[in-house]
C-alpha cells in the first residue's frame, strides 16, 4: 500500500462493506494522472483483477436529491425549522425514504472504523446523538478549517471543524438525499421587520411538529421551491401560511 501511494502520489484507502468481511473497497483520490497511475501499478500487481467497475466519486447533481412534484399535492412532515417561513420538509410516503434507517445504520458501522478518508465534498458529518448524517459542504474557510455545512437528509445548516467531516462512499449516495428546502408562500415579515422574527419560527415548529402535512409547489425564489401548507386542525383542513398571518406572526401578501 505505501508503495502504491508513494509511487503514484494518490491517497489509497480500503474500507469493507458493512455487514460483510467479503468484499472491501478500495478509494483512491487524487488528479486525474495520480488515479491513473496508481491503477497502472495495481493492473500490473494483481493481472487477474478486473478494474472494469471502478466508480468515480459522485458529485452532487440533481439527480441526486429527491425532488417535489410540481402542480401537485404531497404529503410531507417537518424535519427542520429554520426561520419563520423557511423549512425542510421529508416525503416520508416516498418508497426511498423507508431506506434511510438502513443507510443511517451502514454509515454508522462503516464511519466508525478508522482510517476513512476525510473531505472533499460531498460529506458525512459527525452529529452529536445521532451518529453520522450525510452533508454537503457550502462553504470552507481555509485559515480557520471550519466548514459550513447543510445536511441533505434531516436538513439544517452548521458550521464544525473540517477535520471531523469524512469523505462519503460512493454507495451511500444512491439513496436520494431526503430533504426538501422550501420557503412558504405569500407571508413576509411585519412592518417594520426586516426578517421573521423568533416567535414566528416557534409557532411555525409547534403548528407543524409531529404531524403529516400537505404541501403544493406554486413558484421559486432565490432558488428554493415557494409553497402552501396545510395541515389537520379538527374537522378543518387549515392553509399553514395563512395561520401564522392571522396569528400576527407575519404579513399575508397576494401574488401578483
Amino acid at each position: 500500500m505505501n508503495f502504491l501511494k508513494q509511487s503514484s502520489g494518490a491517497k489509497i484507502y480500503v474500507s469493507t462493506l458493512p455487514f460483510t468481511q467479503e468484499v472491501q473497497i478500495c478509494h483512491i483520490q487524487g488528479s486525474q494522472q495520480q488515479v491513473n497511475d496508481a491503477l497502472s501499478l495495481i493492473r500490473k500487481k494483481f493481472k487477474d483483477l478486473d478494474l472494469s467497475n471502478c466508480v468515480p466519486l459522485p458529485c452532487l447533481s440533481i439527480t441526486s436529491w429527491l425532488l417535489l412534484p410540481q402542480d401537485v399535492f404531497v404529503e410531507v412532515i417537518v424535519s427542520r425549522v429554520e426561520a419563520g417561513h423557511h423549512l425542510f420538509i421529508q416525503q416520508h410516503k416516498h418508497p426511498s425514504y423507508q431506506a434511510l434507517p438502513t443507510l443511517i445504520q451502514h454509515m454508522q458501522l462503516c464511519y466508525s472504523q478508522p482510517g476513512c478518508p476525510s473531505l472533499p465534498t460531498p460529506v458525512e458529518a459527525p452529529v452529536t446523538g445521532s451518529g453520522w448524517q450525510r452533508a454537503q459542504v457550502i462553504q470552507y474557510d481555509r485559515e480557520s478549517g471550519m466548514a459550513h455545512i447543510r445536511y441533505v437528509d434531516n436538513g439544517g445548516y452548521d458550521t464544525v471543524n473540517s477535520a471531523s467531516l469524512r469523505q462519503i462512499r460512493s454507495d451511500f449516495v444512491a439513496l436520494p438525499f431526503q430533504a426538501s428546502e422550501v420557503l412558504l408562500d405569500n407571508i413576509a415579515p411585519l412592518p417594520g421587520e426586516e426578517e421573521f422574527s423568533l416567535e414566528a419560527k416557534a409557532a411555525l415548529e409547534e403548528l407543524t411538529a409531529n404531524m403529516a402535512l400537505i404541501i403544493k409547489v406554486t413558484g421559486s425564489q432565490d432558488g428554493l421551491p415557494l409553497v402552501h401548507m396545510w395541515k389537520q386542525a379538527g374537522d378543518e383542513v387549515v392553509l399553514v401560511n395563512r395561520l401564522l398571518s392571522e396569528c400576527e406572526f407575519c404579513t399575508w401578501f397576494e401574488t401578483q
